[in-house]
């Protein structure tokens, strides 16, 4: 057997993430490594696409033995498949946000395969065959080892924000900076506006608002760190938000952030608001939380608590300010503290919980094709 694993992000190519320190530059990529090792364990090679295509082109392998591991609409997921491969897992790590398309022709693309793993795919595919599994996507984002000990809660300052300045949003707006490629992405955005329903939906339920709202309301206490690209140029907000923020947040961002896991580690919250409200749409911001000892604020997966113990985070829906939750923070206690963190570590030891980890992660998919 050969697993192919298929992107068409060059990244993918070439079997360059066989090596770690690749996975360090791409987070969420970590798995792809672990793959080739406890593959390799198994007696199961695996490639990038475009060197099974080569084993292919030259006979050094029978399409019938490759699975293919697709990531998305990959053009090399889709000549294996034609050259005989078998379509084993399409998966994919984006919201529809981000990826209108995949979503939009999801049945089409998944009906091939055996499985399919994504945010939400138990209810976009809903009709799917019996053959065909649907899987939560539980979101890889660290190594066994990243679970160090938890730094004592009293040394700690008080809240963290690591992300990129993104922002979507439904309505044309003047962007704080004009320029040819801020007017181009507003217009592709009123493009797949016009071209998928998905989308216009997915703009309603961007939290990229929320997430600004917060950072004004904390940044205007001192209690808040901010990490991340973009929080230093203003391009891609509306006017009205770069003068609500702009001289405020100087002395408040700290830049980019090295090691994210050492970063939160330091603070006692953590803001993580996902890009968008999605079924099963939870990405590494409340895992990273968990593996740092740092308590998430979560706003994001709408079924958020049937995939994480309620226990382990502050639901942001249970508050109706943002003074609201910042109270219920400054009264915490320390033992009530830790006993939240401590249920994110145990829930990281659960079978569930150790899908998260890119070894977890990589072993999931072996048994799952061992098992076809």
């Amino acid at each position: 057997m050969y697993l192919a694993y298929c992107s068409d992000n060059d990244v993918f190519k070439k079997d360059q993430l066989r090596n770690q320190q690749w996975s360090y530059r791409f987070p969420g990529s970590g798995w792809i490594t672990c793959l080739y090792r406890i593959a390799g364990e198994s007696g199961i090679t695996v490639v990038s696409g475009d060197i099974a295509i080569e084993n292919i082109a030259t006979k050094q392998w029978l399409a019938k033995d490759v699975y293919v591991i697709q990531e998305m609409e990959s053009h090399m997921g889709s000549e294996l498949l034609a050259l005989g491969a078998v379509a084993f897992l399409i998966s994919c790590g984006e919201a529809p946000l981000y990826a209108p398309s995949f979503y939009d022709n999801i049945n089409h693309i998944a009906k091939k395969f055996k499985f399919s793993l994504g945010f939400g795919f138990a209810e976009t595919l809903s009709h799917a065959p019996e053959s065909r599994r649907n899987l939560q996507f539980r979101f890889p984002s660290f190594y066994l080892e990243d679970l160090r000990e938890i730094s004592a809660w009293e040394n700690r300052k008080k809240l963290v924000l690591v992300a990129a300045n993104k922002y979507k949003t439904k309505q044309l707006f003047m962007p704080s900076h004009l320029s040819l490629m801020n007017v181009l992405r507003q217009l592709k955005s009123v493009f797949w506006q016009a071209r998928s329903a998905l989308y216009k939906k997915s703009l309603t339920l961007s939290l990229h608002d929320h997430r600004l709202e917060a950072i004004e309301y904390f940044v205007n206490r001192n209690t808040l760190g901010l990490y991340g690209s973009g929080w230093d140029a203003w391009d891609e907000l509306p006017i009205a938000w770069s003068k609500r923020l702009k001289n405020r947040i100087n002395h408040y961002y700290l830049g980019l952030c090295q090691n994210k896991l050492e970063t939160i580690s330091a603070y006692q919250f953590s803001i993580c608001f996902e890009n968008m409200i999605w079924p099963g749409y939870m990405t590494e911001k409340i895992i990273d939380c968990f593996v740092a000892g740092t308590i998430p604020l979560y706003w994001g997966a709408p079924d958020i608590e049937t995939l994480v113990p309620k226990e382990a985070f502050i639901d942001m829906r249970n508050f109706s300010s943002f003074e609201h939750v910042d109270n219920f923070m400054n009264s915490m206690t320390k033992d009530e503290a830790l006993a939240m963190i401590n249920a994110g570590r145990e829930y990281l030891q659960t079978a569930t919980g150790s899908l998260h980890s890119y070894e977890g992660f990589a072993k999931n998919i072996i048994d799952l094709a061992t098992a076809c």
